[in-house]
């Protein structure tokens, strides 16, 4: 099945993404060195050659995209990975875009590992259903009409996990928890500044980790906060840190519900 030897290198910044994706790729057999830049890509990639780069598209000091153009265009056909694409986007003009700089395929977050397991078995096939990672999201439903905690994400999560599915939940909710105040911090921080670059990258962050967990609804708003700040600036932003932190407040509250159950 997996091939153990297989040289990855998982490029993320998001400590809650890192945790998931290393304990996914240790349970289908395979290990990967870990980069939280763009830069700590290249530093890598200049040490030691790797068969297969998952590449986030958005990190700080050199994004996805940047960072594979370079490697494109300044390593040697020998030393060229294949390099997936890990995005929350999911049209099909982002996967050309993704494609068109470099990559090879691409990995709609939160990651399917049935996705993961055949890109990573196998490395010679290109992905023949550009459009197979897409979701149906209509952007007038209400947020009220989104859970605030899917469970099934979590359960997903613990059959993969095996045995030790209950405490790797209890430690990626703990990381979720320990993690975001400071991130929303960022977002009131960004704000207050009229910052729009940092307020962008941090609801992002959030809206990753919160989809990641589970948390339907925080993820929602989060791309949708993207939208308003990407179309009406800053400017209109402040009035929505309150529902922000009662979102995570309430989610907080269900995945503590959820691993209180027997």
């Amino acid at each position: 099945m997996a091939n153990s030897d297989l040289r990855i290198l998982l490029a993320e910044d998001n400590e809650v993404n890192q945790h998931l994706m290393l304990r996914i790729l240790s349970r289908i057999g395979y290990d990967a060195v870990l980069a939280k830049t763009g830069i700590q890509v290249l530093n890598k990639m200049d040490r030691q050659d790797f068969d297969i780069v998952l590449m986030d598209i958005q990190m700080p000091e050199m994004d996805g995209v940047t960072a594979t153009k370079l490697i494109r265009a300044h390593y040697a056909p020998e030393k060229q990975p294949r390099i997936i694409a890990l995005t929350a986007e999911s049209s099909a003009e982002g996967r050309e875009k993704y494609l068109a700089a470099g990559m090879d395929d691409v990995l709609t977050k939160p990651v399917q590992i049935d996705a993961l397991v055949n890109i990573l078995a196998n490395l010679s096939v290109q992905s023949e259903d550009p459009e197979g990672q897409q979701r149906d999201q209509n952007k007038s439903t209400s947020l009220n009409d989104f859970p605030i905690l899917d469970e099934s994400v979590m359960n997903d999560f613990m059959t993969l996990m095996g045995e030790d599915g209950k405490n790797s939940a209890r430690h990626l909710v703990e990381l979720f928890k320990s993690g975001t105040p400071g991130l929303i911090e960022q977002i009131e921080v960004a704000s207050d500044k009229k910052n729009k670059d940092d307020l962008l990258r941090s609801l992002h962050t959030l809206k990753g980790s919160s989809s990641q967990v589970g948390g339907r609804r925080m993820e929602q708003f989060c791309a949708r906060l993207e939208v308003l700040v990407k179309q009406s600036g800053v400017e209109p932003f402040a009035v929505f840190i309150s529902g922000v932190k009662q979102e995570f407040f309430e989610l907080r509250l269900a995945l503590d519900d959820y691993l209180d159950k027997d």
